[in-house]
This record gives C-alpha cells, sequence and structure tokens, in this order.
C-alpha cells in the first residue's frame, strides 16, 4: 500500500472533523453513497411503483411457479409453461431456494430481506448497487486516495450510465456479478502482502457470489480483469526484479478460490453444463447448410446472432454527447402525444436497439486519461488501461472483428456469448478507477505543483473549448445532414420528421450542457488548485457536477409504473378466467399478450415465450416447421401436435379450422378453441425412421395423420404392434417435474407423449420399473408399453444437479469452518502485535 500522504490527511480532517469524528468518516461516507443509490432510485424503492421493463415483467411472470414450489418444498427445475416445457434452473431462467448453499443466505440473502422488508424488488436490486458503491469507496481508499477522491470514484462508478441503466430495464444479474469485482481486486491485493486464511476464505465467498449471478458473459469480462491484474503484478515485478512470490501467492490463492467457488455452485453449473449441449448457445440450427456450418463457431452461437448488438467506432461520441444516437430511449412532450410526456424509442445506431448510451460522465473522462498516465507504471492501472482498451474493442464485434473473431474462434466458451457491446463494462469499470487517481493528483497539486499542472489545464481547456466550437458548428451548418442521417436510418424510417426534428434539438442541447459541465468542472479543479476555493466548497461542487452530469443522463430511461405488475399487466382478464375455467389438459398459443412469459404467471402451459437459451430441437421446431419465422408457431398441425386448444389472437382470424369462443371486452384479444387438437398421450399404430430435418419437413408439411405413425431418428429395438381397441392413456398426475400416466396396452404399442424430449434428467418407468425414452416426432418422447394395464411414471431427475448439490453442501461447511479459523487467527495476530 502507498504510505498517505500528511497532505492529504490535514485537507480530510479539515474537511469531516467538524462533524464526526475520526473513526466514523469512512462510515459516514459509506452511508451517504447508500443514500445516493437510494435517492436516485427513490420511485421504485420506496414509492410503491415498479420499473416498467420488459424484462423485469418476464421474470414476474414466473413469481407464482417459485411461490408454489416452495409452498410443496420442491426444488423447481422443469417449467411447462414456456415452450411447451424446457429446464429452469439449468438454463439459468430462475432459482428455487438454494437451502443447502448457507453462504448464498448469509450474502445475497440479506439483498431478498431488503426487498421483501420494503416490498419492493428495486429495493433487492439496489443492494447490488450500494454493495458495488462501498466496494469501489474502500477499493480506492485502499490506495490511499482522499477520501473525497474515494467518494467522487465510487459516485461516478455506480451512476455510470449503462451501469445504473441495468436496474431500470430490468438487467439485475449485471450489477449482482459487477458489485464483487472491488472486493476481489482489493483481497487480492492484501493476500500479494501476506497470506492470510480469513482474506483467502472471503475471496472464496466473493467469487461464489460472483458466480451465483449466474450471468456466465459478465462473469467471463471479471475473469479477464483478474487475469490482466495478475499479469501486470508478475510482468511489472519481473522487469523491475522484485521479489515474485506475493505474486505467485496470490495468484494460486486466485485459482484455488475460483475452484472452491465453481465448487460451491456445482448444482448450477453442473446442471448448466449438462444443459448447454442441447441448448440454442451450445449447438448449431439443424437447417443449416454445410457452407453455413463451417463458417460458424464450432458448438456455439450463430456469427450473426452474436454479433447484432456491435457497439460501433463512430458512437464512441456518445462518451461525448450520450444522445448523438438518439440515446436510447427519450421523454418526448409535444403535440404528437397531445403534449402528455412519453418515452419513444429514439436510438437511431446501427444496434437493432438500446435503452441508453455508454455514457460515463465528460469531467470523469478526462481525469481518466490523466489517471492513466499517472498509474502508467502501476500494476493495477496497467491492468485497468488494458481491459479498457480490450473491452472497447470487443465491443465492436462484426464492426471491428480483428480481436472479437480471435475471441469467438479461439477463446473457450467466448462463442456461446452475444452482444459485443457488454464489453463496455469492462471500459465502465475501469475508468472511474483511472479518473479517481486523476482527481488525487489534481488535489496533491495544491501543496505541490508539477510540470503537468499547467500542461493537464491547457490540453483540457483547450480541448473542451475546441469541442464546444465544433458544436456550434454542427448547431449552425449540418442540421441538415444530420436529419437526413436520422430519416435514412432503420429507425428513422419508423418515425416522423417531427421526432426526427425532436431527436436533434436534443442531441444539440446535450453537446452544450455537457461541453458547460466539463468546463464548469475544470474550473471548480483550477480553482482549488490555485488556492482560491476550500476543500468544504470544493468538495461539494464537484460531487454536485458529477451528480448533475450523470443524473440527468442516467434518469432518461427510467419508467417507474405506479401500479404493481399484479394490478396491471398480470390482472386476471376475463381471457384468463374463461382459460383456468376449462378442465383437462391443454396448452396455449397466445399471440396477443403483451409479455411473452405472463401466462406462467396464471399456470397456463404455452407454446411460445422468452428465454436467450432455448432447448435446441424446439428452436429447430420453430425454425424449420412453425412457419413463424422463428419465434411463433402458425403451423396449424403443429398446434394440434402440442396438444393446443386454445389459440389468442390480438386480430380475429379467418379459419373454418378455428371457432371462436370469446371475444375479451377488456383486452380486444380473441379466444379461438381448436377442435383438433391431439391428447397430450396417446398410442401410435407404426413407427417410421427417418433423418432429423425430413421429419422436421415432414411436421411442416403436416402431410401424416399423428395417431396413425410417429418418426423416429434411429430403429426400435423391438417390434411393435398397432393399438387394437381398447388401448388407451390418460394422464392421472402432471406435475413440473413429474408425469403419471395411467395406460393400457393391447400389445407391444409405442405410446407418444407431447413432451417436450430431454434425454439428460426426463427419465420413466413402466411398474417401477425403468424403460427407455425415445426421440419422437424430432422434439417429443415416446415409450413401448407392454401388454395389459401399466402405470408410467415419467420424472425429472438431474444426475449433474444432484451431484452438485451435495459438493455445494459439503464445501459450504468447510468454508464457514475456514472463515471462522481465519478470523480467530486474525484475532490472535492483531493481539500479539
Amino acid at each position: 500500500m502507498k504510505p498517505r500522504s500528511t497532505s492529504a490527511q490535514q485537507a480530510e480532517k479539515s474537511w469531516l472533523s467538524r462533524l464526526l469524528p475520526e473513526r466514523y468518516h469512512d462510515l459516514a461516507l459509506c452511508l451517504l453513497l447508500w443514500a445516493a443509490v437510494w435517492i436516485f432510485l427513490a420511485p421504485a424503492v420506496f414509492g410503491d411503483g415498479v420499473f416498467a421493463a420488459p424484462d423485469n415483467l418476464a421474470s414476474w411472470s414466473f413469481r407464482p411457479y417459485l411461490e408454489a414450489a416452495r409452498r410443496e418444498g420442491t426444488f423447481p427445475q422443469w417449467i411447462p409453461y414456456i415452450f411447451s416445457g424446457m429446464p429452469s434452473f439449468a438454463s439459468l431462467l430462475v432459482t428455487g431456494t438454494r437451502w443447502w448453499d448457507i453462504l448464498m443466505q448469509l450474502t445475497v440473502g440479506l439483498t431478498q430481506f431488503v426487498g421483501d422488508l420494503l416490498r419492493s424488488d428495486a429495493a433487492r436490486v439496489s443492494c447490488f448497487y450500494i454493495g458495488y458503491a462501498i466496494g469501489m469507496y474502500w477499493l480506492l481508499r485502499a490506495r490511499a486516495y482522499q477520501r473525497l477522491v474515494a467518494f467522487w470514484g465510487a459516485l461516478a462508478a455506480v451512476f455510470s450510465t449503462f451501469v445504473i441503466t441495468w436496474i431500470l430495464i430490468g438487467h439485475n444479474t449485471k450489477p449482482w456479478a459487477l458489485m464483487t469485482l472491488p472486493y476481489g481486486l482489493l483481497l487480492l491485493e492484501r493476500l500479494r502482502e501476506r497470506f492470510s486464511l480469513l482474506w483467502a476464505a472471503l475471496l472464496v465467498v466473493v467469487l461464489h457470489v460472483m458466480l451465483l449471478s449466474s450471468h456466465l458473459q459478465m462473469i467471463f469480462y471479471l475473469g479477464l480483469v483478474y487475469v490482466l491484474y495478475m499479469v501486470s503484478q508478475l510482468v511489472l515485478r519481473i522487469v523491475r526484479r522484485e521479489n515474485i512470490l506475493g505474486v505467485v501467492r496470490a495468484g494460486g490463492v486466485l485459482l484455488a478460490a475460483g475452484a472452491v467457488a465453481f465448487a460451491l455452485s456445482a448444482d448450477r453449473y453442473l446442471s448448466t453444463l449438462e444443459y448447454s449441449s442441447y441448448s440454442t448457445r451450445g449447438s448449431l440450427p439443424i437447417h443449416l447448410d454445410s457452407a453455413q456450418r463451417a463458417k460458424a463457431a464450432e458448438g456455439g452461437l450463430d456469427y450473426e446472432y452474436a454479433t447484432n448488438w456491435s457497439f460501433s467506432p463512430q458512437e464512441m461520441i456518445t462518451f461525448l454527447v450520450p444522445n448523438f444516437f438518439g440515446f436510447g430511449k427519450l421523454e418526448y412532450q409535444g403535440p404528437l402525444s397531445n403534449n402528455r410526456p412519453v418515452k419513444i424509442h429514439t436510438y437511431w445506431g446501427q444496434m437493432p436497439f438500446t435503452d441508453a448510451a455508454n455514457y460515463m460522465g465528460i469531467a470523469v473522462l478526462i481525469l481518466a486519461f490523466l489517471g492513466a498516465w499517472c498509474l502508467r507504471r502501476d500494476p493495477l492501472g496497467i491492468a485497468l488501461g488494458v481491459s479498457a482498451i480490450i473491452g472497447l474493442l470487443l465491443s465492436f464485434g462484426k464492426n471491428f472483428p480483428l480481436l472479437f473473431d480471435l475471441f469467438f474462434y479461439h477463446v473457450p466458451f467466448f462463442n456461446k456469448f452475444r452482444a459485443p457491446s457488454m464489453a463496455l463494462v469492462l471500459l465502465q469499470f475501469a475508468v472511474p478507477v483511472l479518473a479517481a487517481a486523476g482527481l488525487s493528483a489534481v488535489l496533491q497539486w495544491r501543496q505541490r505543483p508539477e510540470g503537468i499542472t499547467r500542461v493537464f489545464f491547457r490540453w483540457a481547456f483547450g480541448g473542451l473549448g475546441i469541442w464546444l466550437l465544433i458544436g456550434v458548428f454542427v448547431w449552425a451548418f449540418l442540421e441538415q445532414s444530420y436529419l437526413e442521417a436520422v430519416a435514412k436510418s432503420a429507425t428513422g424510417k419508423q418515425l416522423p420528421p417531427a421526432i426526427h426534428a425532436f431527436i436533434w434539438q436534443e442531441m444539440v442541447s446535450d453537446w452544450f450542457v455537457t461541453a458547460f459541465l466539463g468546463l464548469m468542472t475544470l474550473a471548480v479543479l483550477w480553482w482549488y488548485v490555485r488556492g482560491r476555493l476550500s476543500l468544504d466548497t470544493f468538495g461539494v461542487l464537484l460531487v454536485g457536477l458529477l451528480l448533475w452530469d450523470l443524473w440527468r443522463v442516467g434518469s432518461r430511461p427510467m419508467e417507474v409504473e405506479k401500479r404493481h405488475p399484479e394490478d396491471s399487466i398480470f390482472r386476471a382478464t376475463d381471457v384468463v378466467e374463461f382459460l383456468r375455467q376449462q378442465r383437462g389438459l391443454f396448452r396455449i398459443a397466445d399471440f396477443a399478450s403483451q409479455v411473452p412469459n405472463a401466462s406462467a404467471y396464471w399456470f397456463l402451459e404455452n407454446v411460445h415465450g422468452y428465454h436467450a437459451a432455448k432447448l435446441r430441437v424446439y428452436q429447430d421446431l420453430l425454425d424449420v416447421a412453425g412457419n413463424g419465422g422463428g419465434s411463433l408457431i402458425l403451423n396449424p398441425f403443429l398446434w394440434n401436435l402440442l396438444n393446443v386448444r386454445y389459440v389468442i389472437t390480438p386480430q380475429p382470424l379467418q379459419s373454418a379450422a378455428l371457432t371462436l369462443v370469446l371475444r375479451s371486452q377488456q383486452t380486444g384479444a380473441y379466444v379461438y378453441e381448436n377442435p383438433a387438437y391431439l391428447p397430450r398421450a396417446f398410442f401410435v399404430d407404426s413407427v417410421v425412421v427417418l433423418p432429423p430435418l425430413q421429419i422436421l419437413y415432414r411436421l411442416q408439411r403436416g402431410d401424416f395423420e399423428p395417431r396413425r405413425v410417429a418418426f423416429v431418428e434411429a430403429p426400435l429395438p423391438e417390434a411393435i404392434e398397432p393399438p387394437r381397441e381398447g388401448a388407451s392413456a390418460q394422464v392421472l398426475v402432471h406435475k413440473n417435474e413429474y408425469i403419471k400416466l395411467q395406460v393400457e396396452a393391447t400389445g407391444r404399442n409405442f405410446l407418444f407423449l407431447s413432451e417436450v424430449v430431454y434425454p439428460p434428467a426426463w427419465h420413466a418407468s413402466i411398474d417401477g420399473k425403468p424403460v427407455p425414452i425415445f426421440k419422437t416426432n424430432y422434439a417429443f418422447r415416446g415409450i413401448i408399453v407392454p401388454p395389459g394395464k401399466h402405470t408410467v411414471e415419467l420424472r425429472y431427475s438431474s444426475g449433474a444437479f444432484e451431484r452438485g448439490r451435495q459438493i455445494s453442501l459439503g464445501l459450504n461447511l468447510v468454508v464457514l469452518f475456514l472463515l471462522g479459523a481465519g478470523a480467530l487467527l486474525e484475532w490472535r495476530r492483531k493481539r500479539k502485535v
């Protein structure tokens, strides 16, 4: 650790000591960080509202499913309510109560307690931001930066525009993962200085919490920071011919802690690894030709799909003018909205859409360049600088594929990630830390001016002045060119000229306001260095300008629904009530819901849904046979096979095959009954072997009778007979992970089940004896049943999950013991000192 300067200590004393004793200063500033987060998020944390984002609502759909499992004392692993059924835990869709993970209950469980206490999920997620801000504060304090610098840097980090936007758009696992990074780096530095069992055990806990977020792409990027930090430490010490033992020790502990942390979540990640090869993230679409397969990354996502959300080099201008490409969502109030404020999508860049710009603050960016210079020989500074550059280059994706393609085709697991722009999180973490280093240097110039002092201010003022003049030139001469560019964009073609003009006005205003705030911040810094401001006044102005800059931008995507989703999105409409009154086992094809997974809220089994990592067999079914462009099922033949009894549409259908049974008086939706729907289970006369793609084509054409013939991909181990009169199949019990049927076979009959096949975990038995499940009609299940009356049972039992749960429980107990032992050893060491 660097020694703290006397001048810095004196400056800190003059700032805070009037209010509190010295020992409470850090605590007070951490509480202020907490307060700042809650003030910004107050409408949802305290105002009995929720952030109205599609991803928030999509996850809200599964609350009753999780609550029902909790009441029944089961751990939910399969959800039948979206995509006709899919793994819920292994796909990282939802997580039940992992009671065996004691460390999770003691850490992440606290955030749930806060959420329950305030009756707000936003309060739960806000805890991750509070934890991140406090972690950044202590990381900066550990580097001997003044309290004002650490406080300012923590605010810059937590309110970096896209970071704070995550909670507004429902990306709640991203702040969860990011929260852990400052604590991990802090513990690594302590372990480099000396080994401590307590620090090592705490590092395990930190990495465990990171892995619990389940956001694998974020975890990959954070892991990259750890690697770059350790490599920087090692290389720098080798070059300087310094002792590398501490670095090797810290690196070894990091590897061991990572392995233990993974094992603490073994139930989750072993299940996910098991699922991966059966998901869209781990296997290619069946309909790709040989050339497309050769072009695609083996075992990963399609390249075009993976690079859809590629940041572009020209969009780097949004680091200075967040509204240059329309930002994301902006509030419009004018003639087109009857002078009512409405949020509209105004982003017109080359990505499909985005919710906000990656703006980090004009003063933060300027000071980050100074900080990078000041830390050019510091291991952390080097690691942050390199990670920022790598993150920026990776974010370009297909727009600058040199580095991205290297990662996509050669780095393990990277080809399973999408949205390259997410790599900007490396920049959003590095820039505030570097900016804090720059601010610390400026503060020291008051006592010890250096040669770089005037150079920095000359270049900073000059650069911002030129930037302001460029803005004036753009405003005066380039309006028409800008409007033409907006009009030619994909978004602009869908918006009227009045909105084009609105986007222009917002961009110009943003340019001038940002330049003004940058110049004001530089002026405050200059006045302080020249001794014209007291530390108290300087601190208030500096923090005030930062919050003004970041809050004005970060609040733009904020949409707060004053009514809870139960009272609005998920209220029981007449359509829901009608469907819930119907008897029997059936599915629906919902085309009318604004929330893709809303049917799950009412325990209605839907053939549609929303999830980024569906089962590959089901996605292939959608792609080839669904006739709905890969996202919907418009094929009536598949409706029948999928046990779809009701079709819900926003507009009337002209179809003789469907019968209108309800016109909603509340939503305007139309409910049609499908009389031709097939039962969930029935016997089939014969089985024919066909290649997988040919089976999908037969399903797409619908040129066979499902009761007469079923298609398999390999010959059955024994011959089957057509069922005769008296053969029957009745579903007695249908739960998430358990299905029970009473069947009567007239020979060795083949039973078709309209349930999605998932070989690793679904197992069948007849009268208690295990029997194989055959992949049938490409995506479904089939069982050979011997003659007579039988009880057929299907259970979801993942061996990977069960092994992982035992490993997790055992290691939880071990780590708890190590924490206790480490704390005792530290206490004894301090007593000796």
